[in-house]
């Protein structure tokens, strides 16, 4: 995570570990890609759920948590 003007940035390194586990996990024919979109989709359902505004960031390979932009619970995020 990474602080940027608009908030906090969360981005993903593909680590040894997380390689293993993910060819563990889905098999031979998983990328490390797909399973990046698998994690970052959790992380931002769990971060909005929790109240925090959610975009990703223009290259797809992140998000960004606004600062200031927690809605209460049930509130609604993008």
């Amino acid at each position: 995570m990474t602080e940027v003007s608009a908030g906090a940035l969360v981005s993903w390194t593909a680590s040894h570990g997380f390689t293993a586990f993910a060819r563990d996990q889905a098999g031979p024919a998983a990328s490390n890609d797909s399973m990046r979109v698998i994690a970052q989709t959790a992380v931002a359902g769990l971060l909005i759920q929790l109240g925090h505004t959610v975009t990703e960031t223009p290259d797809g390979g992140g998000l960004v948590v606004l600062a200031g932009a927690v809605l209460p619970r049930g509130g609604k995020g993008s």
